[in-house]
């Protein structure tokens, strides 16, 4: 009996069945950074020499060269020079994770693979919760915080600088809340949408509502109202959603 031929472009046998194998620098960076991770690396320690991590790994001095640079660029280390340098593991810092998650968010937004109608759930399923916690264990800087927000946003002279006022506002909501993590989730999906509203030709005239939400939302935080404050974020979403916000 004669073998079927092989597909185009692909050798006989069972290749199909595995997959690619990640280059080895990318494969030493995942490994260190399970370490970091772990907690097995702590921030502030030193990383081996470069010829101590190439014997350990197996692999040459280029490559753990460039799997400390990867994880220098991702903010999990940081390489000094002179008598006491060398490559350290950093101190987690939220504005890392934040720079990360907007980044990956862009980039699945900008291409499609995550829609808008997806941003604006993910939206409500922080925020709502976050106006009633904030309602809950806001403080007078709190309030504070989101009423110059709002005021900007009511005063705003260009669509640009009323939505930096309103993300402004949101962030002083949210932060109110006390989920730091949250905090830090939060600002990059609001970006995602913000770039997505003007790359679909968004911006309506929904802006003249929106500093009256803002009031109305902060009246109930003021009064701890936390149903109240949950239901008028919620219908203030919808207002944005349905502008192109």
């Amino acid at each position: 009996m004669t073998a079927s031929p092989a597909a185009p472009g692909r050798a006989p046998g069972r290749s199909d069945e595995f997959r690619r194998i990640a280059p080895a620098y990318q494969q030493v960076a995942r490994q260190m950074r399970e370490l970091i991770v772990a907690g097995t690396l702590v921030p502030g320690e030193r990383l081996p020499s470069e010829d101590r991590l190439a014997a350990s790994f197996g692999v040459g001095r280029g490559t753990v060269r460039e799997a400390l640079r990867m994880l220098v660029s991702e903010g999990l280390a940081e390489t000094t020079r002179g008598v006491t340098g060398g490559t350290f593991v950093v101190t987690p810092r939220p504005e890392v994770l934040e720079g990360q998650i907007e980044t990956g968010l862009g980039l699945l937004s900008g291409s499609d693979a995550i829609s808008t109608n997806e941003l604006y759930q993910a939206r409500v399923c922080i925020e709502v919760p976050c106006s009633r916690w904030a309602a809950e264990n806001r403080s007078d800087a709190d309030l504070a915080r989101m009423e110059v927000a709002a005021l900007a946003v009511e005063h705003g002279t260009s669509s640009m600088s009323r939505a930096e006022s309103s993300h402004a506002f949101h962030q002083a909501v949210v932060d109110a809340a006390g989920n730091r993590l949250l905090s830090v989730i939060a600002p990059p999906i609001w970006r995602a949408m913000r770039r997505s509203a003007l790359r679909s030709g968004g911006e309506t005239e929904v802006w003249n509502g929106i500093d009256e939400d803002h009031v109305q939302i902060m009246r109930f935080i003021e009064r701890r109202d936390a149903d109240g404050a949950a239901d008028a974020m919620a219908r203030h979403l919808d207002r944005l959603h349905d502008g192109g916000l």
